[in-house]
């Protein structure tokens, strides 16, 4: 019998290479050498209670959608949002879908996020893009 395995990718978490410019993502291969230093000299984003806390959050709270378990879906969710200078986190959405059933579930996670810190800049919170995998997986 299979049983389901939700697997939180702390590997390929990353902040994505981009910056916030009057409501603009900008790829870090537009921007300037000046403005590629800046955002390599920012502390990034964290989840309170650092990666054991996330962890021990999603294994805590995700469920395996039974129309995904029972049609033997498994694969990764992309989740990106932007974590606010007061660590909220705004505008969840799915960049690589896998099934709507996971899809929805792992928006729904991130949606109950506690805050995080955000990230610093010399001293000062900035508010930053950042890319989520959460792995789906069936085991027999």
């Amino acid at each position: 019998m299979k049983t389901p395995v939700i697997v939180f990718t702390f590997t390929f978490l990353t902040v994505f290479s981009v910056i916030a410019q009057e409501d603009n993502l900008i790829s870090e291969n537009t921007l300037s050498n000046e403005e590629v230093v800046k955002m390599r000299s920012m502390e990034l984003p964290t989840y309170r209670g650092g990666i054991e806390a996330m962890h021990t959050f999603v294994h805590e709270e995700i469920k395996y959608p039974e129309l995904a378990f029972n049609q033997g879906v498994e694969g990764v969710v992309m989740v990106n949002f932007r974590i606010s200078k007061e660590g909220k986190i705004l505008n969840p959405y799915i960049s690589k879908s896998i099934h709507p059933a996971l899809d929805q579930e792992a928006l729904r996670l991130v949606k109950d996020m506690p805050n995080w810190t955000p990230a610093l800049q010399n001293g000062e919170p900035q508010e930053v893009a950042y890319q989520l995998p959460i792995r789906f997986a069936l085991t027999n």
